[in-house]
């Protein structure tokens, strides 16, 4: 992840720096790793100097590199230990921060969703100490503000992630539910939940995966998701022609299944007809949120 820094420009005073995060995504095979990487490098040095006449400074100290794989490819990848930048030797990460999700290079999220439930809970015993003296409708706004507004950034990153992180945000979710509604042990979460009307967290991903989705196929924005959906066009006449259905892909590897291709079409086409075929953005999230209560 690189980082430029701009060393001047109108209307800002000289010598006053101001900072941009910028990524470069680059994928290595196996037999021409070397080779690969030596490309990078290359784009790299010439990213650099592109900054440097338009008035930028590629930062090597403030940039960050990491390989995204899995363990048994980062095995046969081990020999890539750094990556030269403008001639500074970055060496790999296991992981990096990026607009708030810290991301390892096995892609589980673990480190970033126990960084969430330490910030939830932290504010989530705050409010403890403050409950009595709020009311039912004050305590869900604040509980929903300061704990199930981080629940919910950039939750779709974690679908199909370990069930341990799931998990782990739950409990988060529980506690805050616990705290609002001032309910001891004896009653199930899940009552507990349906009486704030919040979705638990594995639904909650979905919900925000097939909202994007629909966004994605209504508006054809953004455009790199949009490009990913295909709509199922069976070659014969099918019952399933006019279920506005998405083409499944196939993977070989479970890795392979977290991708938005995949998750796509899996979510999407496991919805009823009448969800798919919304007439408008806030008819789809009211149906899909009945949806996911009702499901089991």
């Amino acid at each position: 992840m690189k980082r430029p820094t701009q060393l001047g420009g109108a209307g800002r005073p000289r010598g006053i720096a101001h900072r941009s995060h910028q990524s470069v995504l680059f994928s290595l095979s196996k037999p021409d790793s070397a080779a690969n990487l030596q490309v990078l490098e290359s784009a790299l040095s010439s990213l650099s100097a592109w900054f440097f006449h338009n008035g930028l400074a590629l930062n090597p100290g403030k940039s960050d590199a990491i390989l995204l794989c899995t363990n048994s490819r980062n095995h046969t990848l081990s020999h890539i230990s750094s990556v030269n930048v403008s001639g500074s030797i970055i060496p790999l990460s296991d992981h990096i921060k990026l607009l708030g999700v810290t991301i390892d290079c096995n892609l589980n999220f673990r480190k970033h969703v126990n960084l969430v439930s330490k910030s939830s809970f932290f504010h989530i015993k705050s409010l403890r100490h403050i409950r009595h003296a709020l009311d039912a409708d004050t305590a869900r706004i604040i509980g929903h503000a300061l704990t199930s507004s981080r629940l919910d950034y950039a939750n779709s990153v974690l679908y199909g992630s370990p069930k341990y992180s799931i998990k782990t945000l739950q409990r988060v979710q529980n506690t805050l539910a616990r705290v609002v509604l001032q309910s001891d042990r004896s009653i199930p979460s899940t009552s507990l939940l349906q009486q704030l009307h919040w979705l638990p967290i594995d639904k909650r991903i979905n919900f925000k995966l097939a909202t994007l989705i629909f966004k994605a196929q209504t508006t054809h924005s953004p455009t790199y998701l949009a490009t990913l959906l295909h709509p199922y066009i069976p070659s014969r006449s099918l019952r399933s022609s006019d279920q506005q259905l998405l083409q499944s892909h196939y993977v070989k590897i479970n890795f392979g299944s977290r991708a938005c291709r995949f998750a796509a079409s899996s979510i999407w086409n496991s919805l009823p007809l009448h969800i798919r075929s919304a007439s408008s953005l806030n008819a789809f999230k009211s149906d899909l949120k009945t949806f996911h209560f009702q499901a089991p």
